[in-house]
C-alpha cells in the first residue's frame, strides 16, 4: 500500500480523520487478488492527473449561488416543538430563519486531496482504488426573521464562593433582520478505481456515494438508507455495498454500456421517501445542479447535457443548527451520482 499526496492547499487532515475516512471507505468492486505495488514516478503522476481531471465527481456541492428561501414554519418540526425548546431552556438564544446557503471556500485556495493506493489485479487488468479524504471549510449563512432577545444576566451559585453568570433569554421571539454564520468544517469521504489502459490511468469507476460528516463521522447524524422515485422505478439507496440495491459503498463502472451507474432519462423526474435516520427530529433538503430542493420536492432531469454525470445530494441537518444561535454546522450529506441519457 503507498501513500500518494497531493500538497496543493493551504489544509491538511489530520491523521486521524484521514484513518477514521479510511476505515468508513469500504468498497467491494468483484472479485480481485492483491499484489504488492510500490507505483512509479509515472504511475504517480497519472493517478494525481486522473483524480484532478475528473476532481468535480468528488467533490461536495452544496453550493447554492445565492441565499434561498426555507419555510419559516421550519418544515420537519412545530412551533409547539420550538415552544418547549424556549421554555426548557432560557440561556440559549434562538431563531427562525427564512432562508440560507452553504458558502464552501473552494474559491480561496485549492482544497488538498489525500489518496490511499493499492494495486490489485483483475483478471490480467491493472487496477488502482483511490481513496480520498479531504476537509471542506465554509459557513452556513443564515437570515433570521426572528429572534429570541436577551432580559437579564442571572447569577447562578455553583459553589461556595464560585458563581455563573448566565444570560437569560425571552420565551417569545420578535422580529428581526440579520444574518448569523455557523462555521462549516467536515470530512468528505469518496473513491475511485482507475484502470492501466495501453500504459495510461483512466477512470474505471466511481462511488456510489460521497460523503460529507460536519462535524466528523462521530458527531455527525447518520443516515441509513432512502428510497429514490422516479417516473419508471424505485430505486433502494443504502449505505452498504449491498449487491441488492445500489449502494453508497460499492463501486460502479462510468462506462455508460455498463448500465451500472442510476441514470434517467433528459424529462425524467425523481422524489425521495422513506429516509432511514438514527433522529426522529431533522431538516432534509435536496440538492441538484445548485439548486436547494425541500425534502418532498420533486427533482426534475430539465435542461440537463445527456451523457453527463451529476449528483443529487441529500442533506440530514439536526434542527438545532437552524434554531439555536450558537453552534457549528453539524450535518451528514450523501452524494449519489446520477447519468443523464
Amino acid at each position: 500500500m503507498s501513500l500518494l499526496s497531493a500538497q496543493s492547499g493551504r489544509r491538511r487532515l489530520t491523521s486521524t480523520v484521514l484513518a477514521v475516512a479510511l476505515c468508513l471507505m469500504i468498497f467491494g468492486c468483484g472479485k480481485t487478488t492483491e499484489s504488492l505495488w510500490e507505483p512509479t514516478k509515472e504511475d504517480t503522476a497519472g493517478i494525481k492527473a486522473v483524480v484532478e481531471a475528473n476532481k468535480a465527481y468528488f467533490r461536495i456541492g452544496l453550493a447554492e449561488l445565492a441565499l434561498q428561501y426555507c419555510d419559516t414554519a421550519l418544515p420537519g418540526t412545530t412551533r409547539t416543538i420550538l415552544a418547549g425548546e424556549l421554555e426548557g431552556n432560557p440561556y440559549k438564544s434562538r431563531f427562525r430563519p427564512d432562508s440560507f446557503r452553504h458558502v464552501l471556500d473552494t474559491a480561496a485556495y485549492d482544497l488538498e486531496y489525500t489518496f490511499v493506493a493499492q494495486l490489485d489485479t483483475l483478471e490480467l487488468e491493472t487496477t488502482c482504488t483511490v481513496t480520498m479524504a479531504e476537509t471542506i471549510p465554509g459557513t452556513l449563512r443564515l437570515h433570521a426573521w426572528e429572534k429570541t432577545d436577551s432580559v437579564r444576566v442571572d447569577t447562578i451559585e455553583v459553589s461556595v464562593g464560585e458563581s455563573l453568570f448566565m444570560t437569560r433569554y425571552s420565551d417569545t421571539m420578535t422580529p428581526c433582520d440579520t444574518f448569523i454564520d455557523k462555521p462549516i468544517d467536515g470530512a468528505s469521504i469518496d473513491g475511485c478505481v482507475l484502470k492501466k489502459v495501453n500504459g495510461a490511468w483512466q477512470l474505471w469507476k466511481i462511488g456510489g456515494g460521497g460523503r460529507f460528516y460536519a462535524p466528523g463521522p462521530d458527531k455527525a447524524p447518520y443516515i441509513v438508507s432512502f428510497f429514490l422515485n422516479s417516473s419508471t422505478r424505485v430505486d433502494t439507496v443504502t449505505l452498504r455495498p449491498d449487491t441488492l440495491h445500489y449502494g453508497i459503498q460499492r463501486f460502479f463502472s462510468v462506462d455508460t454500456a455498463d448500465h451500472e451507474l442510476l441514470t434517467f432519462a433528459l424529462g425524467d423526474w425523481v422524489a425521495v421517501t422513506n429516509l432511514v435516520t438514527d433522529q426522529g427530529q431533522a431538516y432534509d433538503y435536496l440538492y441538484f445542479n445548485g439548486q436547494r430542493y425541500a425534502f418532498r420536492d420533486t427533482v426534475r432531469f430539465d435542461t440537463l447535457t445527456p451523457g453527463k454525470i451529476y449528483r443529487l445530494y441529500l442533506e440530514h441537518i439536526p434542527p438545532t443548527v437552524l434554531w439555536e444561535v450558537v453552534g457549528d454546522y453539524n450535518a451528514t450529506v450523501w452524494g449519489v451520482p446520477i447519468r443523464i441519457r
